[in-house]
């Protein structure tokens, strides 16, 4: 996507803010940003409670009040007698986590400073959400601090990670992405840390790993919940002494990194179950920052559509773009996020020379190759249904053919859960061993 502009008019976004009053009488103000309640040492509310978990749970201002959050806890966070996973505080309430009470209380609507871009590097949009955290990564990318990128899958984390590192003083150095899902885990840590020659069949040469490779540059590690547990130390190690010993080698080396990091993971789940290290979270975890997903800013399509379009060579093709979408996938939930997006924006913007063509391509029929029924004469909710169902069944489809029934593969060529790529495909009877 583009740069965008810079626009100066101010959006108003207002909250409930509220504080949290701890055992000890002590107050802690609630904001936008969420308060980590927890065991652990690096929870911003430390609670010496052995029956509070490590990340218990978290506290955040919303426009209808605080939203209370459990982390997976153990004993779990409870509204007055009512275990609860989230929750929205509207009013005076005590909530009890582990064996503590703490008093949450709601204040007046307050006014969220969003700050006024609505594009950062490569990221559009000018949803509250994104320009408020468009706000905070200005501030950051030019500081050596950790982030930590959190949100589904197609949101656009690694876009997110390139913008800082384009933004920061390491831009003219390397940019290293390691995909922690697929790390091998008999090859983990010689992929970050590199190894000798000789050290293990195959290794026939001496070689760098991921954290030399950014050595002045910046480190972005993907889907950093799925590490390996025996790694995490190691890493960390690497990290606060900022170097580094390659397998099989006694000797060590000095790395200068930044570290970027995404997850599509319940991290404070995975510290409490034991399989991910508080301590590495909050060491990588310095500031963090959530994308949300498609369907709660919808408002974003047209600058979306509009730089998709730009970056395609078809800027000229945003408005039929942008008028087809609306009118065809107008009650569309996007679960495959901004990725889904593009893959749709540029096949209309290809197209958009003969929009009768959009249809006939995006909401192909089941019997393959009939163009879909026109629907002039067809009430418009209906007509939207069945344009969507023929996209969806045609995309599904040759997603299936293309990967040959590999689910793991279709998830990731359209940027989703697998979980939702089978439902789709139970949806529309799509056979994925035969097709």
């Amino acid at each position: 996507m583009t740069h965008g502009s810079t626009r100066t008019r101010v959006l108003n976004w207002f909250v409930r803010g509220g504080t949290v009053t701890l055992p000890d009488g002590k107050s802690v103000a609630i904001d936008v940003d969420p308060v980590v309640v927890g065991r652990d040492e690096g929870a911003p509310i430390r609670l010496e409670d052995p029956e509070v978990s490590a990340l218990h749970c978290e506290l955040r201002a919303v426009t209808e009040g605080v939203r209370v959050v459990d982390l997976g806890s153990t004993n779990g966070t409870l509204v007055g007698t009512l275990r609860v996973r989230e929750a929205v505080l509207t009013q005076k309430t005590e909530i009890v986590v582990g064996s503590t009470r703490l008093v949450v209380e709601p204040t007046s609507k307050q006014r969220v400073d969003v700050g006024f871009s609505e594009a950062f590097g490569e990221l559009v949009g000018a949803s509250p959400r994104m320009r408020r955290m468009f706000g905070v990564l200005e501030k950051v990318a030019p500081t050596p601090l950790s982030i930590l990128i959190l949100g589904e899958t197609g949101c656009g984390k690694e876009v997110v990670a390139r913008s800082v590192h384009e933004a920061s003083p390491r831009k003219a150095g390397p940019f290293v992405v390691v995909d922690c899902g697929s790390i091998p885990a008999t090859l983990a840590e010689s992929l970050l840390f590199g190894h000798e020659k000789g050290t293990f069949t195959g290794a026939t040469e001496r070689r760098k790993g991921a954290l030399a490779e950014a050595h002045g540059g910046t480190l972005f590690l993907d889907e950093l919940g799925e590490l390996p547990l025996d790694l995490q130390p190691k890493l960390l190690r690497a990290l606060a002494e900022r170097q580094i010993k390659r397998v099989g080698s006694s000797q060590f080396e000095p790395i200068d990194v930044r570290v970027l990091a995404a997850t599509r993971r319940d991290l404070g789940a995975e510290m409490n179950a034991g399989r991910f290290r508080s301590d590495l979270f909050f060491r990588i975890a310095q500031v963090r920052v959530e994308l949300p997903p498609l369907r709660e800013r919808l408002a974003d399509l047209p600058l979306l559509i509009e730089a998709i379009c730009k970056k395609s060579g078809k800027p000229e093709a945003a408005s039929i773009v942008e008028s087809w979408i609306q009118s065809r996938m107008g009650s569309y939930d996007w679960p495959g996020n901004v990725r889904e997006l593009v893959n749709v924006a540029q096949v209309a913007a290809a197209l958009a020379d003969t929009p009768d063509a959009i249809d006939d391509v995006l909401t192909l029929s089941r019997a393959e190759g009939d163009a879909a029924p026109r629907h002039s004469q067809t009430a418009f909710a209906e007509a939207k249904r069945s344009a969507v169902a023929a996209f969806e069944r045609d995309y599904f489809t040759g997603l299936a053919r293309a990967s040959k029934g590999n689910v793991s593969e279709m998830a990731r060529q359209s940027g989703m859960e697998r979980h939702h790529v089978r439902a789709y495909l139970r949806k529309y009877g799509i056979d994925k061993e035969t097709t």
